[in-house]
């Protein structure tokens, strides 16, 4: 198991509402239809949220990652994003 947390800081609330429409209606269909084991969007303020995405290994972590560069690249020019990741060490 690979787990990727993605930290996103938009600059305003609209912004914020069109990133996660377009995470609902586009990138976790388009990532879980590609091998994303799981995915889910936590908010902690009307300008950011927390992306939780599991894989079944850092290979197709990476292959879905390739999917999004260019996206990421787009969404990234108007907001902050702060990636963390890893294997599962302590399943519980």
């Amino acid at each position: 198991m690979y787990c990727r947390v993605v930290n996103v800081k938009a600059l305003s609330e609209l912004q914020m509402k069109m990133i996660t429409a377009y995470m609902e209606t586009s990138m976790l269909p388009r990532n879980l239809g590609a091998g994303q084991t799981s995915g889910e969007v936590f908010s902690i303020s009307k300008t950011e949220v927390f992306v939780v995405s599991r894989f079944n290994d850092k290979a197709t972590a990476d292959k879905i990652m390739s999917l999004m560069k260019e996206e990421l690249k787009e969404i990234g020019q108007g907001s902050k994003m702060t990636v963390l990741e890893g294997p599962l060490l302590i399943e519980g």
